[in-house]
């Protein structure tokens, strides 16, 4: 019974990643994950619960993968630990193609499956690095943690998806570098030689 419900959240993935909520079809979903259609209703309760549960899989793998990556950041200095941060996440990101596609349809369907995280549910390594730098002087005083995150988080996705056509190197790390590096001098402020 768990090979079916594995291969019905990979199949769903792809398929919710292309055409979204509404546009994908329960027998293109059984037909690539060669199952049963009963197995969707076993496993999920409708199409709409398999949706929620794609959703949850590709936000959890995203967020198990960066946990190591913000482990390493909130070692280093501030400015450093950020920008490692970054950088994972948007390396992570980009190796997850379905992730990102998945986002897009949810918020343009808004069926209520991708609920972003409070205040509070964002990730404590990034914050505690954030507030540090802001301790230190390495980041603006007068930024709160969630404007600067959510900033950062945008601005990540959205260059994954607006880069390509009109900016020469999309997908490249040189143009990796070049967003984070915005990012980070939007949050130390105008700093010479940087």
């Amino acid at each position: 019974m768990s090979g079916s419900r594995t291969a019905l959240l990979d199949a769903a993935a792809e398929e919710f990643a292309r055409t979204g909520l509404h546009g994908t079809r329960v027998q293109a979903v059984v037909r690539r994950a060669g199952v049963n259609e009963r197995m969707i209703y076993h496993h999920f309760g409708s199409k709409e619960g398999l949706y929620a549960a794609v959703i949850d899989e590709q936000r959890a793998g995203l967020a198990a993968a960066w946990a190591p990556v913000l482990d390493r950041a909130a070692t280093l200095d501030p400015y450093a630990g950020m920008r490692a941060a970054f950088t994972g996440f948007y390396d992570l990101l980009r190796a997850r193609p379905r992730l990102l596609a998945l986002m897009l349809h949810e918020s343009l369907s808004g069926s209520g499956a991708l609920s972003l995280p409070t205040a509070d549910q964002l990730p404590t390594a990034i914050r505690d690095l954030y507030e540090r730098g802001q301790s230190e002087g390495a980041f603006r005083a007068d930024c709160p943690f969630e404007v600067a995150y959510a900033t950062a988080m945008g601005a990540l996705m959205a260059v994954q998806v607006f880069a390509s056509p009109f900016t020469a190197g999309a997908g490249t790390p040189e143009l990796r570098d070049r967003v984070v590096g915005q990012l980070l001098d939007g949050m130390t402020g105008p700093v010479p030689g940087r």
